[in-house]
């Protein structure tokens, strides 16, 4: 492997005994093969680290680099691998996800083509608790203002992000009223900063969503979110009308997706608060009027 790789595949790990084999595995199963793996265990409780030991023993092949620290959060834990990564590029990869086998040479083929890129992100399938799937598409927002007022279009597992960039930028918050939300918060840097983005409509990975992943948290997940809205609302101090409107709107899409969350996790009085906060912030949301009809069916039988 050369000094510098094209790639550092960066995986941060907390208590995902059951699926950090499966993701492993698919970057053993890469075509593209200039890359090194890092990845740091946040403090895991269960048998996370002993699980990565055991598969570094078994594919003693692979450039595999294992630490561990004290719980610190998600932003701490990648910050942790940022400083170890020597790549040019960064491969993010949540330890309860994987890659298709020709994901990084997907990504290579577009980085030379578009040698201004400094990040790519890809379409994933969304893996639910009961194995359901369906396609997530991300982009196609690269300006801060579409990125922060339209909504986040770039998903972590999917991202591949220039070293020097992220190093630029300071790499993620560590900030924990942004946990679970930070990747968003530095793809909104990154593009303030004039990262040039770009989209592949190709399904490369898969994004798994189960009831110990901090998308299975949903209240503190939506409020996470906000903070890292209200923290970049506030920079556009100035903002016209519209903006302010799209700032409602973006408020009270996060608090619906929060309170779809609880009626599937049949929290129907959670999920009743969400959505009357929904509507405080945006009264004449006919999306928020369907979902709480939806609700309001759901209970009654």
């Amino acid at each position: 492997m050369a000094d510098r790789p094209r790639f550092t595949v960066l995986i941060p790990a907390h208590d995902v005994e059951p699926y950090i084999d499966p993701c492993l595995d698919s970057v053993a199963a890469q075509t593209w093969r200039d890359y090194e793996v890092v990845v740091v265990d946040d403090g895991s409780r269960d048998a996370t680290p002993a699980r990565i030991d055991a598969w570094a023993r078994r594919h003693p092949g692979e450039p595999l680099r294992a630490v561990t620290q004290d719980n610190g959060g998600i932003g701490c834990a990648r910050n942790a691998g940022l400083r170890l990564a020597r790549g040019e590029f960064v491969a993010f990869l949540d330890a309860d996800d994987w890659w298709l086998a020709g994901k990084l040479a997907r990504v290579a083929d577009v980085l030379a083509g578009r040698p201004d890129v400094d990040l790519v992100c890809h379409d994933e399938v969304l893996v639910g608790p009961d194995g359901g799937q369906r396609r997530l598409r991300h982009g196609p927002w690269t300006r801060y203002e579409d990125l922060l007022l339209r909504g986040n279009s770039v998903s972590t597992s999917a991202t591949v992000v220039r070293r020097r960039l992220l190093e630029q930028a300071g790499g993620f918050s560590e900030d924990l009223r942004f946990n679970g939300a930070e990747d968003y918060d530095l793809w909104l840097r990154l593009a303030e900063a004039g990262g040039r983005f770009a989209y592949m409509a190709d399904v490369l990975g898969a994004y798994r969503v189960h009831p110990a992943g901090i998308t299975g948290r949903a209240e503190q997940q939506c409020s996470n979110m906000l903070n890292v809205l209200e923290a970049h609302f506030a920079r556009l101090p100035s903002a016209s009308w519209r903006q302010r409107d799209r700032m409602r709107r973006l408020r009270a899409a996060t608090m619906r997706g929060a309170a779809r969350t609880l009626m599937k996790q049949r929290r129907p009085d959670d999920a009743w608060r969400m959505l009357r906060a929904a509507t405080r912030e945006h009264p004449l949301s006919w999306k928020t009027f369907a979902l709480a009809t939806m609700h309001l069916a759901g209970v009654g039988r």
